[in-house]
């Protein structure tokens, strides 16, 4: 089991907690026994506890939010690739319009 604790922040650590989920059910899903299976369906019920907090909608909204305004300030500087960060932003804002 992996424990997150100090000095992680409340919301860092739920993060983690949903990656850490999210890659065991990738790797569980690939699996053809029946037992795996059940893991994956235990994983996608504590995925679903842990999402349908009220307040990680909108931390996940503020981040993205704060994370695309740190990516703007990096507009028309002559070392960052204009498409890349074109592409980054839309990366951004697909799963922004997906949360409202």
């Amino acid at each position: 089991m992996i424990s997150y604790e100090y000095p992680l922040s409340e919301r860092i650590r739920t993060l983690l907690r949903l990656e850490d989920l999210y890659e065991r059910l990738a790797y569980f899903l690939g699996k053809h026994d029946a037992p795996e299976h059940h893991v994956a369906l235990l994983l996608i019920f504590e995925i679903y506890e842990v999402a349908s907090r009220a307040d990680l909608k909108s931390d996940l909204m503020q981040e993205l939010e704060r994370q695309k305004q740190s990516l703007e300030g990096l507009r028309g500087n002559p070392e960052i690739s204009e498409q890349a960060l074109a592409g980054l932003l839309r990366q951004i804002d697909q799963p922004s319009s997906r949360l409202y």
